[in-house]
């Protein structure tokens, strides 16, 4: 389990520091009023990928929206997500403790049926918002990414990576015999 938490965070990490260039001061909650995602056309240079972010926060509610940059959006649905992960946990454990089962492992009963039936209940109850909340991740990840896409198209006004020196690029340079010569290189540009 420490190998994944490990490996999760290095991922995550990854992709923020990716992602740090493009992040802005705007956040999803003062763009969203401006910007219709229903409107949004991908072009090569979005720095966040809506169809990605949209799967990974199906299957862990709330990376999508840390990997937009919004981290508090991001940490209410991991939070939630860990929230339901414990009740499913504990019900279950509950329930295997109190099962009768024959002898295929099929369940046949409870030692306490009144108490068997209601954590019955509450997991699939649980199971079921759990889903939910996946959706609702999953479509808002979307959404954020999307809108924040947006802000970024019209922020740089169509111009790709490469004009904005976010990639490497080939130039000409003078030569120490006073020639111009190809180059290539990577140049770092550092703003505050």
């Amino acid at each position: 389990m420490k190998r994944l938490l490990i490996i999760f965070f290095i991922v995550l990490s990854t992709f923020a520091s990716a992602n740090a260039q493009y992040i802005n001061k705007n956040s999803y909650k003062d763009l969203k009023g401006i910007y219709n995602p229903k409107e949004y056309v991908k072009q090569d240079a979005d720095p966040y990928n809506a169809g990605w972010y949209e799967c990974a926060s199906f299957f862990v509610p709330g990376i999508g929206q840390l990997l937009s940059g919004e981290v508090w959006r991001g940490l209410a649905f991991l939070g939630g997500e860990a929230i339901l992960m414990g009740i499913i946990t504990d019900t279950a454990l509950e329930i295997e403790r109190i099962a009768v089962t024959n002898e295929s492992g099929f369940l046949i009963g409870y030692t306490d049926e009144a108490k068997g039936k209601r954590n019955m209940a509450i997991l699939l109850s649980a199971l079921g918002v759990d889903l939910g909340l996946a959706i609702w991740s999953s479509i808002d990840a979307a959404r954020v990414a999307k809108v924040k896409n947006m802000y970024y198209q019209d922020l740089i006004g169509g111009k790709t990576p490469v004009e904005l020196n976010f990639a490497p690029a080939l130039s000409f340079a003078p030569s120490q015999s006073g020639t111009t010569q190809m180059c290539a290189g990577l140049a770092l540009q550092v703003k505050f």
